[in-house]
């Protein structure tokens, strides 16, 4: 059985009738972390103070340490918990793998094993091996996975983890907030909490989220392009230097730029600059869910010509070639692509 929204996840767990096995993973490691969590504490104790919680990551997880933790009976309990946190199913070998598979429909009653993938990725059209592991656990137990959540759904949590924090937040500046420091769930709650506590019990502002969170590259980008477009030179290298500076990868700065025009050309081609972004959200269905991000791309589609966005993204095609076929220096490549693309603004056409 596969369940893939997050009300069905609480609903099963909640009720209690547990299988005996399990596999999280998704899009999003905090939260396939989160339920996997909640599912373990549902089963027993985790907090190591009990006899019924075993717990292995891939450096130390073994078929006979499972084997023997599943068929240990459990202590003052019902159940016990087998936790395995990536478990590395690509570099174990055949044989490995199938003396897990031929357990799985063994498992005792006494035992709850949950497999969390919280690190790999797992896509069976990159690698067939992932289908065949899939279907294994579907057969023998359930399957949570979970996918991003939408910034509609990650402000309304904001909104209210705020209140849980003593502090508030309107939706609006939740959505800035997001699209400061990125969806990363992780990375989101930890800058939120500074965020809160900085506030001190008062109603977070945008300067608020300016003056606390550190940027995600995505908005530091944007922060970038927005110069460029502004013909603020000076202001385009120094944010270009702090993302060399702090080890960005060369290529994820091309894509994020490249992404931040390509949003430019489409809003300038569907003439949203002059409408209601809104009108557009269901024509480019990558977009559903990113309401600002489109927002953004309307308000700076206003000062660019097509005629430049067209020589702006010939350019970034450039050089993300160079940086992937080339022995350059990459830094001297994203150098010269910041100066194209002034020269590209700065001129007549």
């Amino acid at each position: 059985m596969i369940i893939r929204d997050e009300s069905s996840i609480r609903s099963h767990i909640k009720a209690g009738k547990l299988a005996r096995l399990y596999f999280i993973y998704g899009d999003e490691g905090y939260l396939a972390a989160h339920y996997a969590s909640n599912l373990a504490s549902s089963v027993t104790d985790t907090s190591g103070a009990g006899f019924n919680y075993h717990y292995f990551d891939s450096e130390t997880v073994t078929f006979d340490a499972v084997y023997e933790a599943c068929e240990t009976l459990p202590v003052m309990s019902d159940k016990v918990c087998i936790f395995i946190k990536d478990f590395p199913f690509l570099k174990t070998g055949a044989d490995e793998l199938k003396n897990y598979t031929d357990y799985f429909p063994k498992l005792p009653d006494t035992a709850v094993v949950i497999f969390l993938m919280e690190t790999t990725e797992i896509d069976p059209k990159q690698n067939a091996k992932w289908q065949g592991i899939l279907d294994e656990f579907n057969k023998n137990g359930v399957i949570f996975r979970l996918s991003k959540r939408s910034e509609n759904d990650i402000t309304a949590l904001l909104v209210r983890s705020a209140g849980k924090r003593n502090a508030s937040i309107t939706n609006e500046t939740a959505a800035y907030f997001l699209s400061v420091v990125g969806s990363d769930m992780n990375v989101l709650l930890n800058e939120f909490d500074k965020l809160c506590a900085y506030a001190d019990g008062k109603e977070i502002t945008k300067d608020m989220v300016d003056a606390v969170s550190v940027k995600s590259v995505e908005a530091s980008v944007f922060d970038l392009t927005d110069a460029v477009n502004r013909g603020k030179n000076d202001r385009a290298f120094a944010i270009l230097s702090a993302l060399i500076k702090e080890k960005t990868d060369p290529t994820l700065i091309i894509g994020t730029i490249a992404f931040s025009y390509v949003d430019m050309y489409r809003m300038k081609a569907a003439g949203s600059e002059r409408g209601s972004v809104r009108a557009y959200l269901d024509a480019y269905a990558g977009y559903k869910n990113k309401p600002y991000r489109l927002e953004k791309a309307a308000t700076a589609a206003k000062s660019v010509s097509m005629t430049k966005l067209k020589r702006i993204l010939d350019a970034v095609s450039e050089a993300d070639i160079k940086i992937k076929s080339f022995s350059m220096d990459n830094n001297v490549i994203l150098e010269e692509l910041l100066a194209k693309l002034l020269y590209i603004m700065e001129s007549a056409a």
